[in-house]
C-alpha cells in the first residue's frame, strides 16, 4: 500500500494514460504545419513525459510539493483523499493551461503572458505555479526567467529543445480539452485530456471520443486482464457493451453487457482502485442450481451472501432471481445479485461456467 493518498491517486491516473495508437488520426487543424509522422513523434514524447512525471510523483510526492495525507483507509471517501486529488491535478492542469493559453510561435516555442497564466491557474486552484514551472525544467522544458509572482505584461517563453514537436501536441490536446468542455476548464465535464486520448484530435469540431472495452481493459493488471477477457469472450457475441468511466482518482470503470435478444443486462465488469469484480445477472440460476451445488463454497457464498431479497422495490420490477440452495429458497433482487468480488484465477473458471450456462438458457 502507498504511504500517501496522493501516490495512490497518481498511480490511478498513470493506469489511465492510453498507449499511443500505431496510427494517429489527427485533423489538419491540430497539426500546425507538421506532417503526421512529426505530430506522432511529438505526441509520443508528450505521453512518455507525462508518464515519467506521474511515476516520479509516486516515488517522491514531497519533491513536487504534494499534499501528504497518510493512506490509512482503503478506498477512502474523505476530504483528505479529495484534497490529495486536487493537489495532484496541479501538475497536469498546469500543462493544460500552458498548452491552451500560450501562443505557439513559428520557431516552435510558446509565449504566454504571466497574468494570463496566473489567472487561468487560479481558476483551477493551481498553487505554487512558479515552483511547478521550475519542476518542469527537470523534464526538458526550457523556461525564461520569471518572478516570484507572475505579472501581466511579463512574457514567459517555453520551449522543449529535445523534441520541438511536443509543444504542438500539447497545444492540440489542451485546446481540444478546453473546446470539448465549452471553455469551462474550472469544472470540466469531460476529462479525456488526463488519458491523453488522441480521439480528441480526430475532427475539426471536437467530439467526445467513444470509449471501448479496450479503455476499460487498459486499467487492469495483467492478471485481471486475463480474467476479464475470459468473461468478455463468452459474452461479446451475444451482448452489447456500454462503458462507464466513473473517475480517474479511484480508477473507477465499468462495462455493462446487455443481452441482444432480451435487452436485459447479462453482466457488468467493474474495476475500482485495484479491485476487479464481476456482477452476473443469473436470471435462470434456478434451472442450473445442480451445477452451483458442485462449485466451491466461495462461489456459493457469493451467490447467497451478495445482494438482498427481492421486495418489489421498483414498480417496474419483474421479480427477483429465484432458486433453492442447501434446502433454502431465495429470491434475490436484480440490483445487487450476483456479485463476485476479488476474482482470481481459481474462481474465474466457475464464473465463466455460470455465464455460459446463463447464455445458453437465455438463447434457448
Amino acid at each position: 500500500m502507498d504511504k500517501y493518498y496522493v501516490q495512490t491517486i497518481a498511480r490511478n491516473y498513470l493506469k489511465n494514460i492510453l498507449d499511443v495508437p500505431s496510427t494517429l488520426n489527427v485533423h489538419e487543424r491540430f497539426l500546425c504545419s507538421l506532417d503526421d509522422v512529426q505530430f506522432k513523434e511529438g505526441f509520443s514524447t508528450l505521453v512518455t513525459l507525462i508518464e515519467q512525471l506521474y511515476n516520479d510523483i509516486i516515488s517522491d510526492p514531497a519533491d513536487f510539493g504534494m499534499l501528504l495525507k497518510e493512506n490509512n483507509e482503503e478506498d477512502a471517501k474523505n476530504t483528505d483523499y479529495t484534497n490529495s486529488n486536487a493537489s495532484f491535478l496541479r501538475m497536469p492542469n498546469l500543462l493544460a493551461v500552458i498548452g491552451a493559453f500560450s501562443t505557439l510561435e513559428s520557431d516552435m516555442f510558446f509565449n504566454i503572458d504571466g497574468g494570463i497564466l496566473n489567472t487561468e491557474a487560479k481558476k483551477l486552484k493551481i498553487s505554487a505555479v512558479p515552483f511547478l514551472l521550475n519542476k518542469l525544467k527537470n523534464y526538458g522544458f526550457e523556461i525564461s526567467d520569471f518572478g516570484k509572482s507572475l505579472k501581466t505584461g511579463e512574457i514567459i517563453s517555453i520551449s522543449y529543445p529535445d523534441n520541438r514537436f511536443l509543444l504542438v501536441a500539447l497545444k492540440a490536446i489542451s485546446e481540444a480539452h478546453v473546446e470539448l468542455n465549452k471553455g469551462d476548464i474550472k469544472n470540466p465535464k469531460h476529462s479525456y485530456f488526463y488519458m491523453m486520448h488522441s480521439g480528441l484530435l480526430e475532427n475539426e469540431i471536437v467530439k467526445e471520443p467513444k470509449l471501448t472495452i479496450d479503455n476499460f481493459l487498459h486499467t487492469l493488471s495483467p492478471g485481471q486482464y486475463k480474467q476479464a477477457m475470459l468473461l468478455h469472450e463468452v459474452a461479446v457475441d451475444v451482448a452489447k457493451q456500454k462503458i462507464r468511466m466513473g473517475g480517474f482518482m479511484r480508477n473507477d470503470w465499468a462495462c455493462t453487457y446487455t443481452d441482444n435478444k432480451s435487452k436485459k443486462v447479462l453482466m457488468t465488469l467493474h474495476v475500482n482502485q485495484s479491485s476487479f469484480s464481476a456482477k452476473l445477472n443469473l436470471q435462470y440460476i434456478g434451472q442450473y442450481i445442480s451445477l452451483v451445488n458442485e462449485m466451491p463454497d466461495d462461489i456459493k457464498d457469493a451467490i447467497i451472501g451478495t445482494g438482498w431479497d427481492c421486495g418489489s422495490c421498483n414498480p417496474k420490477c419483474s421479480g427477483g432471481f429465484a432458486f433453492e440452495l442447501n434446502g433454502k429458497a431465495y429470491n434475490k433482487c436484480h440490483c445487487g445479485s450476483f456479485m463476485f468480488n476479488d476474482i482470481n484465477d481459481e474462481n474465474i473458471v466457475f464464473c465463466k461456467q455460470l455465464l455460459i450456462k446463463e447464455i445458453e438458457l437465455r438463447n434457448h
